[in-house]
């Protein structure tokens, strides 16, 4: 559901810049519920916070595939990956935040790496306990 509400906020931003704020929040929650699911399906809990980078790490520890769905090795990877981190608050709160369509692009790229991790993850995992 936030990837779509992404979608539909990223053509939005076509004609309307304001937009991209709206979906650079709609993908950090994406992001947040893709690694939230992971963990729950792994560990049966859900962690409550909103840190994508925190939430990368434990993931991370349950397969080392998703240390590469955010690459840092490049300053532009980092500030991208920062611009995404800092959505959940900043588009709020702080009317400067500003992203880019090319930014929101490679960013939502990355995300549906997320998205297809965590399936293939989730559904070896639950695989794994039907077969016991």
């Amino acid at each position: 559901m936030f990837f779509e509400n992404y979608n539909s906020n990223f053509e939005k931003g076509v004609k309307d810049k304001d937009y991209y704020k709206v979906a650079a929040f709609e993908l950090h929650q994406a992001t947040e519920r893709y690694y939230g699911a992971l963990q729950l399906v792994h560990t049966g809990y859900k962690p409550k916070t909103h840190d994508i980078e925190l939430l990368g790490w434990l993931a991370k520890a349950i397969n080392i595939e998703f240390g590469k769905v955010f690459p840092k090795a490049t300053h532009e990877e980092r500030t991208r990956f920062s611009q995404l981190r800092r959505a959940y608050v900043d588009v709020r709160y702080k009317a400067d935040y500003k992203i880019s369509k090319a930014d929101l692009e490679y960013l939502s790229g990355r995300v549906e790496v997320l998205r297809d991790l965590t399936e293939k993850h989730c559904k070896e995992k639950i695989a794994s306990l039907q077969s016991k």
